[in-house]
């Protein structure tokens, strides 16, 4: 098994949830990462350039492709195209060329952002992307459901949403995904039967969660979510989320919000 961007938030969270489930882990970083385990390999470099994917892939049955600019505010419209377009091209590409069986993206809820935000969003509901950083998830949910169409892959794509201990604000009871939740979504995926391309939500039994559509996908790999953000509305519920009047509009929210110069009435 594979974790690029081991040594981001979700992927030191599950670096060592997932030893159970693999003989070998190779851990990938653009930073180098400390401490391995008997069962570890860690690797380090850009994988923009040319034949670093290729490097590290071989004898890889699982790739979880976590790296990249994680968020709208993460970098330029150039870096997010470089880190998380050529780079996902180049992870996807070397994955084909290794015969990797199976593939889990961590895609994004940005990849719907500029649906309002009181409408309830489908799997299947057209891409409507809250910015760079979401337009670079559809990308990627393309290349994966090519790679599984022409190439026969195995791909899981995870719209992950609001990844924290516990939720930050009111936007975020609909939204968040818990640590633990987040774990056993990917371990799921890793340890499903065969399946072909999938699209699900990464977040957690929400009571307010708008996501859905994608019930098929979760019980084929058995995600059952847990936790639920409602347990914290008491203390998150007058903490308004960032973006002012934008954000409370669309499913992106501050990413919609970010440089926003349209008519709000026209995006319906």
């Amino acid at each position: 098994m594979l974790i690029t961007g081991a040594a981001g938030q979700i992927g030191s969270v599950l670096r060592p949830a997932l030893r159970q489930t693999a003989e070998r882990i190779r851990l990938h970083d653009l930073c180098p990462l400390a401490d391995p385990t008997r069962q570890e390999e860690l690797t380090s470099g850009d994988l923009t350039v040319p034949g670093v994917a290729e490097s590290v892939m071989q004898g890889v049955d699982c790739v979880i492709h976590l790296a990249g600019i994680a968020r709208e505010t993460g970098g330029s419209p150039r870096q997010i195209l470089e880190a998380n377009v050529i780079g996902t091209q180049n992870v996807y590409e070397a994955a084909r060329l290794a015969g990797v069986k199976r593939f889990i993206f961590a895609s994004s809820n940005h990849v719907i952002g500029f649906y309002r935000a009181d409408r309830s969003v489908g799997a299947e509901t057209p891409s409507r992307p809250s910015g760079h950083y979401g337009v670079s998830k559809v990308f990627g949910e393309a290349m994966g459901r090519l790679y599984a169409d022409k190439y026969g892959l195995e791909i899981a794509c995870l719209r992950i949403g609001a990844f924290r201990q516990r939720p930050g604000n009111s936007r975020e009871l609909g939204g968040w995904i818990s640590p633990r939740d987040m774990v056993r979504l990917v371990r799921c995926c890793v340890e499903a039967p065969p399946f072909h391309f999938l699209v699900i939500y990464g977040v957690s039994a929400n009571t307010r969660n708008k996501w859905g559509g994608d019930q098929a996908a979760r019980g084929h790999v058995g995600y059952v979510p847990e936790d639920n953000a409602e347990s914290y509305a008491s203390e998150v519920e007058g903490i308004p989320a960032p973006g002012g009047r934008i954000a409370r509009i669309f499913h992106g929210g501050s990413a919609c919000a970010k440089d926003f110069r349209g008519d709000p009435a026209r995006v319906d």
